[in-house]
């Protein structure tokens, strides 16, 4: 420990100028890092890959989707039941039905038919017997549940699976009307 027995005091009084000398010269440094940072060659990607046309010209250039079938069914062979009004209120428009309902000609039967865009496609098994249902030509399935005794014939075309489905009609008078919608 020293002492200092004088009284003098050991303080030196700092100038004022050094204090802004300091913040330039620590201002002057960080610029100068800035820039020989900046300097340096990157080795980075491109921010925009160009590597084909836009996703609007790609969507343009797909062909439009095969047309699909209008879910009716003959005048002579069935009348299409209306959907119900509720409060004057029918929903939001729709571009094409997805489901319709028709009544038999000379009977009270019941047939829907619609389109199930969610369901997945129907293939042809490699075993299917050579008397398997068929609709327009491709192959048909029976989607009938017993609990509710519903009847049903689904098929896909043209990459949309549709499927005609009635209470009081059998299987094989399903496939015959499956035939008739255009």
């Amino acid at each position: 420990m020293i002492l200092d027995i004088e009284g003098a005091s050991g303080h030196r009084t700092i100038s004022p100028r050094l204090g802004r000398m300091l913040s330039i010269a620590s201002a002057a440094v960080a610029a100068a890092a800035l820039l020989a940072i900046a300097a340096i060659p990157h080795q980075s990607e491109p921010r925009f890959a160009e590597t084909g046309p836009s996703i609007l010209e790609q969507a343009f250039a797909k062909p439009k989707p095969p047309p699909t079938l209008d879910l009716a069914l003959p005048s002579d062979i069935a009348v299409e039941v209306m959907p119900l009004r509720v409060d004057g209120i029918y929903g939001p428009a729709r571009p094409a039905p997805t489901v319709r309902s028709f009544r038999v000609r000379g009977s009270n039967a019941i047939v829907v038919i619609a389109i199930l865009p969610t369901a997945p496609p129907l293939v042809r098994p490699v075993s299917a017997p050579a008397d398997a249902l068929s609709v327009h030509g491709a192959y048909a399935a029976n989607y009938s549940v017993e609990a509710t005794s519903i009847s049903a014939v689904r098929w896909t075309e043209n990459g949309m699976t549709y499927e005609v489905s009635s209470r009081s009609l059998s299987l094989r008078d399903l496939v015959v009307l499956a035939e008739q919608v255009r």
